[in-house]
């Protein structure tokens, strides 16, 4: 089992406190220091990673200009155009996909998915009923997506050149039945880890957060990032 500390910026995986399955103290360090990174170990199989964190200004940076940031854009424009009301939760999760798939260099169809699938969850679930959903739902909403969106063919050109084909299945994926949220994809599609990886990100100040709940290195790269997004937001 994966155990956890941190170390000073820089260093070559020298933990600066004690390492323990529970990973609460540890986010605590990240969370409020800009000085550490995260620090990972296997006592089994002496697998060991350091997970450097990246900075909100770095990340803005790297995703300026991008086809990712076009895509958000066309998002927001979305919620315009249906007149949809979404809270600032949901955005900070949208701004987290983009961070992810802009530093792991994911197909756009993915973040189009992952975008989809968060914004259908948010907008018909209780807010009380969101981490449960989130654990049960998120994967079928974004397979599915990205299903359709395969399906029809849609090309990145289309997806940034008009809201047509995202607005559409944003709508399918509202007003379906709800027992048919839960289809998904045999494994871990790229557009649910994107999601997922998102969603948990924008939950980082909660004690029930767990590093364990993220799925792709990159997200354990962005402790501090989504954590400063919460408050920033």
């Amino acid at each position: 089992m994966w155990q956890y500390s941190v170390q000073l910026t820089g260093h070559d995986f020298e933990p600066t406190m004690a390492w323990s399955k529970d990973s609460q103290a540890v986010l605590a360090q990240l969370k409020t220091r800009a000085d550490v990174d995260l620090l990972s170990w296997n006592p089994t199989s002496d697998a060991s990673e350091i997970y450097a964190q990246y900075s909100l200004d770095e990340l803005v940076t790297r995703i300026d200009h991008t086809v990712y940031a076009r895509l958000l854009e066309k998002m927001a424009q979305i919620m315009a155009e249906t007149g949809q009301d979404f809270p600032p939760s949901l955005q900070r999760q949208w701004y987290l996909v983009g961070y992810l798939a802009v530093l792991s260099h994911q197909a756009l169809i993915n973040a189009a998915a992952a975008l989809l699938g968060l914004t259908a969850l948010t907008l018909k679930t209780p807010p009380m009923a969101l981490p449960q959903a989130a654990n049960q739902q998120l994967r079928g909403l974004t397979d599915q997506a990205r299903c359709w969106l395969m399906a029809a063919q849609i090309t990145d050109l289309q997806l940034l050149a008009t809201t047509r084909p995202l607005r559409k299945l944003l709508s399918q994926l509202l007003t379906q039945a709800d027992q048919l949220d839960y289809c998904c994809v045999s494994g871990q599609s790229y557009g649910w880890q994107l999601a997922n990886d998102a969603y948990w990100l924008s939950q980082v100040e909660r004690p029930t957060f767990d590093l364990t709940q993220l799925t792709s290195p990159v997200a354990y790269q962005l402790i501090r990032a989504a954590y400063l997004e919460r408050k920033l937001g």
